[in-house]
């Protein structure tokens, strides 16, 4: 294909060149443009991260492109850019056609292939996740604790050397964490408690990146031909769909039977019964529908999460300072007060904060794919099918937003009489005290506009829970302190697979 296209691009060039009788040098000017664009394009697959960081520096505040192999990429970061973004009809910029150049899902996910416009399908998961969820965290966080205990405790007894001490890759360890935690708040223990189902779910995430990532940088003809052989003959897609289809069919019969008083029970609390609840009544979903919804759901829910925490637990470990203070507001009544309003313990929720500020897993936010030419009002311009995105990762970075941006200073978003006084000079942001879930105009990660990620609420706690048990019951640190911590692809630096981080017990 890249040969098809070179040859076509070299024979209009010759073109060019007879009818205008353009000069030698004209001609390999238009030619090294091409090709340094296309192999530009090819580079951000592995380079991504870098190139944003490089055009954000040069642009001074202006937007930019970065191209990619399946499309180009417009970042914007000025106050009136987002404003544009944010007020452009779902018609013109659209998260979802993003999100679905993204997976694939007509391929990845059995045929789900969602339409591009926001709410054209309704949007009844943004309350499920947002809102419902949330307000259930109370119910479910002694049950969330007990299940990182445990899975934490199984992972680690494959994980340990003679001498008690648990070494285990980080990384794997929280993603089969997470796993298992969502499992319960998804599906809740009919599902969570099947060892076949979440084995198979936890293939499926790794499944669904790999596949996707190979579909999207195909071209459409190669794609319509792989795309259906990789959805056909994988059976863990089927077998994943097949157990929660089930279930999802047998709770909206119940629902039916409970509307119609010829049965009375509670509905459980987990999110098939959230989406089965929230599913817009006029499009009339169907099991198969909602299913699909879930599987969606599901899939964002671990992946970035499990990231977050790793990032998190190498900064426990990078900085033992920081292990006295949060260990002491783990172990105080504060830790009660937190189970109780799933609000408070300020040090550690700045200690994730500043962790997530330096590590972010994503170099770019708040995707938009143009459905149509885009025209921001000072003529920068995105062509139908490119992105317009946010450099999240350059901005975190910044001098301008964030003083010693370089710097990991874990109380940098705490009220300032909050942490102890001792030797120590603290940075803290000019603007104030934030939480690790609050939205700002110069902390993009979790969206830009109305459109931002409605689980934060939820990563928050299971954050906190997952970094308070280790606080309580280990001492860790890496095995190697000069392993390379990170690997990078598109605009993601996602935790290396390798790192092993040991778990000493306690012994105080």
């Amino acid at each position: 294909m890249f040969t098809y296209v070179t040859s076509l691009v070299l024979c209009v060039a010759l073109l060019i060149l007879y009818v205008n009788q353009a000069s030698l040098e004209s001609l390999s000017n238009v030619l090294f443009r091409y090709v340094s664009r296309r192999v530009n394009s090819w580079k951000f697959l592995f380079s991504g991260v870098y190139m944003i960081t490089a055009g954000y520096k040069k642009a001074g505040g202006k937007a930019f492109e970065v191209p990619g192999p399946d499309h180009n990429h417009i970042f914007v970061s000025s106050k009136e850019h987002l404003g544009e973004v944010r007020k452009a009809g779902r018609d013109e910029l659209s998260m979802f056609g993003a999100t679905k150049q993204m997976f694939q899902p007509a391929y990845t996910m059995l045929g789900h292939n969602w339409l591009d416009e926001r709410g054209a399908e309704g949007i009844g998961y943004v309350r499920a996740v947002g809102t419902l969820f949330p307000r259930q965290l109370l119910n479910i966080m002694p049950d969330m604790q007990r299940i990182i205990r445990e899975s934490f405790e199984a992972f680690l007894e494959t994980h340990t050397s003679q001498e008690g001490t648990g070494i285990a890759p980080a990384y794997k360890m929280n993603k089969k964490i997470l796993t298992k935690l969502n499992g319960f708040c998804f599906f809740g223990d009919e599902l969570s408690q099947n060892e076949e189902f979440m084995e198979k779910i936890f293939e499926y995430n790794e499944l669904v990146i790999t596949a996707a990532e190979i579909l999207r940088v195909l071209p459409e003809f190669l794609k319509g031909i792989i795309g259906p052989y990789i959805g056909r003959h994988t059976s863990v897609q089927e077998k994943i769909f097949n157990m929660i289809n089930g279930l999802v069919t047998r709770r909206m019969e119940e629902k039916k039977l409970v509307e119609t008083g010829e049965i009375s029970s509670s509905p459980p609390n987990d999110m098939i019964q959230w989406i089965i609840d929230t599913a817009p009544a006029n499009l009339e979903w169907g099991p198969r529908r909602i299913t699909y919804e879930i599987i969606a759901i599901w899939f964002g829910s671990v992946h970035a999460l499990s990231a977050t925490v790793t990032y998190v637990l190498f900064d426990l470990c990078a900085h033992p300072e920081y292990v006295g203070i949060l260990r002491k507001e783990v172990e105080s009544s504060a830790f009660d007060e937190f189970m109780k309003t799933t609000k408070g313990l300020p040090l550690l929720d700045s200690f994730i904060k500043e962790s997530s500020r330096l590590n972010p897993i994503e170099a770019m936010s708040g995707r938009r794919q143009a459905l149509r030419d885009f025209e921001f009002s000072d003529g920068t311009q995105v062509k139908k099918g490119d992105w317009t995105c946010v450099p999240t990762r350059a901005m975190l970075h910044d001098e301008t937003y964030y003083p010693h941006a370089t710097a990991f200073e874990g109380f940098r978003f705490a009220p300032p009489d909050k942490v102890p006084k001792d030797e120590r000079s603290y940075i803290f942001q000019p603007e104030g005290p934030s939480r690790y879930s609050d939205l700002s105009d110069n902390y993009h990660a979790w969206g830009i506009g109305g459109i931002v990620c409605p689980g934060r609420f939820y990563s928050s706690v299971a954050t906190k829970l997952i970094l308070a048990h280790i606080l309580k019951g280990f001492e860790c640190s890496f095995m190697d302190q000069h392993t390379e911590m990170t690997s990078i692809w598109r605009s993601y630096s996602l935790p290396r697979e390798d790192v092993l981080v040991q778990f000493s017990p306690r012994l105080e």
